[in-house]
């Protein structure tokens, strides 16, 4: 019995060393393919990191065009390009811009003011400064003078819809290439249709109104004072006012702010 218990205590023991192998195999197996999932995720995060880094910092390249909008197409419109900065000096003359019509460069002091949505085609509103209100961040839907007189009016009507960060401005300098005679403009940012869109007005604004300031340092910067006010309220819809026509203006403007529908204007040139 002895030897029979002895040898009975040796199985035993060499089945239980055995179970404690086969259970260190599996342990290493069950950690070792969570180890390589684990190890594949984060290769993946990573790959995918960089691809959306390279993405985006491809849409803030000069050059680059975002795709239009199924709107956009039935407009006629371009999808919407990347510009190279032009500058954005203050001056008090008139610019010869290279592109019709610009998306940045040098620009008068003064802003076009808050609370005007569109310039009639005959206003003679200077186009400096329409450009300075790119820079703080406005939305400028420029016309040309082979614009339809309907469409004409359907800008109009619609800019009053397409917030306060929008301006219809006529573009008396010849007319655009290409039979886009509407064309939108952000700071460094164009979209050029052949007709007039409500659907195509409001994306662009939403995309590309007050963006955010960390686009400043992009290769194709969006605007560096974005969120800026507009300027003097010194025009109305039929253009520039006499002196006392302008504090008169001013005047009212200040009397009705409070109504919530006008954004009082400052009376000095912004920044």
């Amino acid at each position: 019995m002895g030897k029979k218990s002895t040898e009975r205590n040796a199985r035993l023991e060499q089945l239980r060393r055995e179970q404690k192998r086969k259970a260190r195999q599996r342990a290493l197996m069950i950690y070792g393919t969570t180890g390589v999932v684990v190890i594949a995720l984060l290769i993946g995060i990573v790959i995918y990191s960089i691809a959306d880094s390279n993405a985006k910092s491809k849409t803030h390249k000069v050059g680059y065009v975002a795709g239009g909008s199924s709107a956009a197409v039935a407009a006629g419109c371009t999808g919407t390009v990347n510009d190279a900065s032009q500058g954005s000096s203050h001056v008090s003359t008139t610019v010869n811009y290279k592109v019709s019509p610009p998306s940045s460069g040098s620009h008068n002091p003064d802003p076009l003011p808050d609370g005007i949505s569109f310039y009639n085609p005959a206003s003679g509103i200077p186009t400096e400064r329409a450009v300075h209100n790119l820079e703080h961040g406005f939305v400028v839907g420029w016309y040309d003078t082979s614009l339809p007189a309907a469409q004409v009016e359907k800008l109009r009507s619609l800019a009053k819809d397409a917030g306060p960060r929008f301006i219809g401005v006529p573009w008396t300098r010849g007319a655009f290439p290409d039979g886009k005679h509407f064309v939108l403009t952000g700071w460094d940012r164009t979209q050029r249709c052949t007709t007039v869109s409500a659907d195509v007005i409001k994306q662009f604004v939403d995309k590309h109104a007050n963006p955010s300031l960390d686009g400043a340092t992009w290769g194709s910067p969006t605007a560096p004072e974005s969120g800026a006010a507009g300027g003097t309220l010194d025009v109305s819809a039929d253009g520039p006012l006499t002196a006392a026509a302008a504090g008169s203006a001013a005047s009212g403007d200040a009397a009705t702010s409070g109504a919530g529908s006008t954004t009082t204007a400052p009376t000095t040139p912004a920044p």
